[in-house]
């Protein structure tokens, strides 16, 4: 097992990044902090309020993507590097494979996006009390081991499957079934070939990081 809590601490704050900068936008236009700048007054005689809220936006998704990029890179390449040249991991074959459950997306979502329509941000009592409800559900996640759900996979290429891996032949599988595991895979491949052999590192738990041999 690679990833400690550490790790995972990572990549669900940097899941829950848009969140948290839209609040404190929120938070800061509320007080009109911007107001005492001239370049966002100057900015504002320009643009109507909606469109400064859109452009926010946008720069805030864009922002966000670009780090979840940076912060996935930094979390597997060193991972992904030692599969690669077979340095680590174990080859497995995988049995069979489908998708999550778009309802394991479900929770994740409502903590994103209720809090944004939920609650006015111009109290600061608000905006402490969302963040510490964020800093709790983060808490249980990692608590879990439940990175399967996070979007930084699937938003950066990877793609995230249920799995029945083995290391060894279908003929030993029949004799002791125990030998196959039950795996959570993270992959870049689409629709990944049964017949193809993988090499695979075990992350945390169930959870296991894939790369076609």
């Amino acid at each position: 097992m690679l990833w400690g809590k550490k790790e995972q601490y990572y990549l669900w704050y940097t899941a829950y990044l848009p969140l948290f900068l839209i609040m404190g936008y929120r938070f800061i236009d509320g007080l009109n902090l911007f107001g005492e700048i001239k370049l966002a007054r100057n900015i504002v005689n320009k643009i109507n309020k909606v469109g400064i809220e859109f452009i926010v936006v946008v720069c805030i998704i864009a922002f966000s993507y670009f780090m979840y990029r940076i912060v996935i890179k930094w979390l597997i390449s060193e991972e992904i590097s030692h599969l690669e040249s077979g340095v680590s991991g174990a080859v497995f074959s995988i049995r069979s494979i489908k998708k999550l459950n778009v309802n394991d997306y479900t929770f994740f979502l409502m903590s994103l996006l209720l809090p944004l329509f939920s609650l006015d941000y111009e109290s600061f009592m608000n905006l402490a009390v969302s963040s510490l409800i964020i800093v709790v559900i983060v808490m249980i996640y990692v608590k879990t081991d439940f990175i399967s759900v996070c979007p930084l996979f699937f938003t950066t290429g990877y793609q995230v499957y249920e799995a029945i891996l083995s290391e060894f032949p279908k003929e030993i599988e029949i004799q002791d079934p125990s030998v196959r595991v039950n795996a959570i895979i993270i992959i870049k491949n689409k629709n990944p070939d049964l017949n193809d052999n993988y090499r695979a590192i075990r992350l945390i738990s169930n959870i296991y990081l894939v790369k076609k041999v």
